[in-house]
């Protein structure tokens, strides 16, 4: 698995109403831009050494789902659901 196939898939599985629209690969590493159900794109910067751990090691996936998780939450709308 590339590093951007890992990228995409932990942000779809960490947050299903985003999507990655952009990997912008920069020699420490790569910016990521994320969008969801709002207007908002926020961008994420990841670097090199941890992108790489993350294809091998269980704990640097975690800590880059989480990076990209909150990314992601930045880029979607609350919805009420009427509970109260």
């Amino acid at each position: 698995m590339s590093t951007r196939t890992l990228i995409e898939a932990l942000v779809e599985e960490q947050t299903p109403n985003a999507c990655v629209v952009a990997i912008d690969e920069r020699p420490l590493g790569y910016v990521v831009t994320i969008a969801g159900t709002t207007t908002v794109l926020a961008c994420c910067e990841v670097p090199r050494a941890t992108a790489e751990a993350a294809l091998t090691e269980a704990r640097a996936r975690r800590r880059l789902a989480l990076a990209l998780k909150r990314t992601a939450d930045d880029t979607l709308a609350e919805i009420p659901d009427g509970r109260g």
